[in-house]
């Protein structure tokens, strides 16, 4: 085995007890969104009030607040409630995802 691989292996398992994982500690599940609950917030005007408001009826973990035109990415999460916006910062849609 040459000095190069040895050096490799002894630094994969120095690192490897480095490791911050509790495994005593149970797994944090994400809070499942539902939009329907947080249906009310539509046709209001955007505010940190109005997002809070509607984090808590929705039960999301995350709030996602999409104004027109702003990209956005495709990845689906079932913990994010997101706000859609029109141009006068009123919500129109709440969905999750």
């Amino acid at each position: 085995m040459s000095i190069r691989k040895l050096l490799l292996c002894a630094t994969v398992v120095g690192l490897a007890g480095c490791s911050s994982v509790d495994l005593n500690e149970p797994p944090v599940e994400p809070s499942l969104c539902n939009a329907e609950s947080a249906s009310h917030v539509t046709g209001r005007k955007i505010s940190s009030a109005l997002q809070e408001e509607a984090k808590r009826s929705s039960g999301a973990d995350m709030i996602r607040v999409i104004r027109p035109g702003q990209m956005v990415t495709k990845d689906y999460r079932a913990e994010r409630l997101n706000l859609q916006l029109n141009d006068f910062d009123v919500v129109v849609r709440a969905y999750c995802g």
